[in-house]
């Protein structure tokens, strides 16, 4: 069984799973751990690199809409900022989990979202400097930061 992230919303797929499992072999083995968050400093790094990112895309011309009219067309412009850079690259990134709850880099969940594990942080991250590095954005990644540790041992 590949692993498994479980909520209390799919508990009943967890159980199929096994039920399955259990047709093809009479003993299996079932293990569990908690999904934590990992350090802050991968969330910090995360930062880091949005602000990069919004340096770039600036240069690159990208701006905000500032107002709505009442037709719900936009009017006037304002810089992207790093914020916006952590909004669209976490909705592009980070995605939803298997239940569609949108993740979030927050400690705590709110508004319908859940924290996303450290792998799951991992991977957005691993996404993010993949999309920035074939665009020639030159993002900060300190040696002993829990990111390049994670990648150091994934790639072993």
């Amino acid at each position: 069984m590949k692993d498994f992230q479980l909520t209390k919303n799919n508990l009943h797929s967890l159980f199929e799973i096994l039920g399955d499992e259990l047709e093809s072999a009479s003993l299996i083995v079932v293990s569990s751990q908690n999904a934590g968050t990992g350090k802050w400093g991968m969330a910090r790094l995360w930062r880091a690199w949005m602000s990069s990112t919004a340096v770039w895309m600036v240069k690159n011309g990208a701006t905000m809409p500032l107002c709505l009219n009442k037709a719900g067309i936009n009017y006037g412009t304002r810089l992207f900022n790093a914020n916006d850079a952590h909004e669209l690259f976490t909705i592009k990134w980070l995605l939803v989990d298997g239940d569609g709850t949108r993740l979030s880099w927050a400690k705590d969940p709110h508004d319908g979202m859940r924290t996303a594990t450290k792998g799951e942080r991992f991977i957005c991250m691993l996404n993010h400097e993949r999309w920035a590095t074939e665009r020639g954005i030159i993002l900060f990644k300190p040696r002993d930061s829990e990111y390049s540790k994670l990648e150091e041992e994934q790639n072993r």
